[in-house]
């Protein structure tokens, strides 16, 4: 095996170590339907259904994220290339917000 390759092999697992020290777990409920659902995805690609689980939920939260509107306020808070920038009074500054006090609770 060359160098590089037991490098990344190595840079894989810590990889993977840092992984399995964030992860929490928390009980759902989920519809009868839905579980065949994450079952029949879990046997299918050899997965475990919790890694389903999981791999499914972040790419939602990920795609939920980036779907929140934009939407410009009145108020300039700063000029990007000659263009002015307006703060967004939608929901992102809120949940941003929600975001810091759930990953800093003693705060």
């Amino acid at each position: 095996m060359s160098n590089r390759r037991f490098s990344q092999m190595l840079n894989q697992w810590e990889e993977q170590r840092k992984q399995k020290q964030d992860l929490v777990t928390v009980p759902v409920s989920v519809a009868k339907k839905d579980l065949e659902r994450l079952q029949a995805l879990a046997e299918v690609y050899d997965q475990p259904l919790e890694s389903i689980m999981a791999d499914l939920l972040h790419s939602a939260l990920a795609e939920t994220e980036s779907s929140i509107p934009y939407v410009a306020g009145s108020r300039v808070i700063r000029v990007e290339d000659g263009e002015p920038c307006y703060e967004d009074e939608g929901k992102m500054p809120d949940y941003l917000d929600a975001r810091h006090r759930a990953a800093h609770p003693e705060n």
